[in-house]
């Protein structure tokens, strides 16, 4: 028996509608969907604050987008015109930028795995973790394109110094070295055979390699002491970053989150700080918050965590966890969260394990990147099933065969298998999966991203610590 969901002959979509009451793979398509609408939020990270644009089929190669600009406030002193003489008046002009971006697309299977005749065996043994860990790979991938929109498209920078933090364009780091918003087609540059993250000079270009990638980084890293060189987060960097982004930039808060049933209470009128869990509990025992009697940070003392946000800071800042944080050696390069080790996935221990400031490693991610994000930054194709269309209690088969979303997981046995030939010289070849005897699960997902003011949207870098 055998499974397609892009072609509806096939012997299992011939179970899935049959009646007998004593079948259980009708409910197939429902197990499936359940599994995506639960675990798709549970890693999702950036896309409930970008990911405002729905993706539709047929929408095109390029992502289009008008970001309406304010008429600007040009005088300090009004003194109108008393009601005897003839009025003044200001005529305001609202003014629009455009922005464009070409629509990229990726494509991501499972390994083939065996079909199982018995449903719950099926389910239990082959099913179930097989679909729950591509739609974390997904999700991961989005948060990750997402993510690289808003460290390499932002203008500038913010370097924490030990609560004396301070933007990178206010210091100079070397000739050519600035942090420079880059284009779509440059960020694709970035990568070699060996590395799908090298964004120095081989593997890339001389200015993005400056202007944000490996020599920038390599410019602020703590690894050695210095006027330029970030060190630890502490509460008034993030008080100072948050300075920039109300006072300087005049950036909005957020006051929705996108992909979600219902809109989080705890984001409206906050700037959301996206960090690792390592980085939110060291602010547990910054200096300043224990040398203040009494002092505490809302939330932390709290256990919990609602709609993916935690913790408040001064009443302008809400917390996001991000999983697999950026993180870079000493050199500028970036450091894989992960590694197998003997068939186990296990944490790169040069990403876990940390130096302190001023103690240099070319191989240890002791520098991290968290980002402090205010609205509109950016907008981006919503990846993952629409909550909404299954919030309610009764959805039919129709209306759920009917459903398409950026991401939608599909069973299929279209695909080559190997065979043993027993002719004369023993070997393997490949056939057609003609018996049905394997399945694996298929996606493609549409990536896009336009800015829409990209200074909304300040990264922090900082040196890595935890409490002793």
């Amino acid at each position: 028996m055998a499974v397609s969901a892009k072609d509806p002959a096939s012997l299992l979509n011939k179970a899935l509608n049959e009646t007998n009451a004593t079948s259980e793979f009708n409910k197939l398509e429902y197990y499936l969907v359940k599994n995506e609408v639960a675990l798709f939020p549970k890693w999702n990270v950036y896309d409930s604050m970008y990911g405002s644009i729905k993706w539709q089929p047929n929408m095109g190669s390029e992502l289009q987008g008008l970001t309406p600009t304010p008429s600007p406030v040009q005088r300090n002193i009004f003194a109108p015109a008393k009601l005897s003489d003839i009025p003044a008046k200001d005529i305001y002009e609202i003014g629009e930028r455009n922005e464009s971006a070409k629509l990229a697309y990726h494509r991501y299977e499972s390994t083939r795995f065996r079909f199982l005749s018995s449903f719950e065996a099926f389910w239990r043994d082959q099913l179930a973790y097989a679909h729950s860990d591509i739609v974390r790979q997904i999700q991961n991938a989005n948060n990750q394109f997402v993510r690289t929109l808003m460290y390499y498209q932002t203008p500038d920078l913010f370097v924490a110094k030990d609560g004396a933090g301070f933007l990178s364009s206010a210091n100079n780091l070397g000739t050519g070295i600035v942090k420079t918003a880059q284009t779509q087609d440059a960020i694709r540059a970035i990568g070699s055979a060996s590395n799908p993250d090298d964004d120095s000079i081989g593997g890339s270009s001389e200015n993005l390699s400056k202007q944000g990638g490996e020599v920038f980084r390599a410019a602020i890293d703590g690894g050695t002491a210095g006027t330029n060189a970030a060190d630890v987060l502490r509460l008034k960097d993030l008080y100072k970053a948050m300075l920039v982004l109300q006072e300087d930039v005049q950036a909005p808060t957020f006051e929705r989150t996108f992909g979600a049933p219902k809109t989080s209470e705890m984001i409206k009128g906050k700037y959301v700080l996206v960090c690792s869990t390592e980085a939110w509990a060291s602010l547990l025992w910054d200096t300043d918050l224990k040398t203040s009697s009494g002092a505490n940070l809302a939330s932390t003392n709290q256990d919990y965590i609602k709609d993916g946000f935690a913790g408040d800071l001064f009443g302008k800042i809400t917390v996001k966890y991000d999983p697999f944080p950026l993180r870079f050696s000493d050199n500028g390069s970036w450091v894989q969260p992960q590694s197998v080790v003997n068939g186990k996935v296990v944490p790169n221990p040069n990403y876990t394990k940390f130096n302190a400031y001023n103690s240099s490693s070319a191989s240890i991610g002791s520098n991290e990147v968290a980002f402090l994000c205010g609205a509109d930054a950016f907008k981006t194709i919503s990846v993952g099933p629409p909550p909404k269309e299954f919030a309610g209690k009764n959805i039919s088969k129709k209306k759920l065969y009917g459903m398409n979303w950026n991401g939608q997981i599909d069973l299929t046995d279209q695909f080559l298998v190997p065979t043993a030939d027993q002719g004369v010289t023993h070997a393997t070849n490949w056939d057609m999966n003609v018996y049905g005897d394997y399945l694996k699960f298929i996606s493609q997902t549409i990536h896009g991203g336009i800015p829409g003011d990209a200074r909304h949207c300040l990264p922090i870098v900082f040196r890595r610590r935890r409490t002793s």
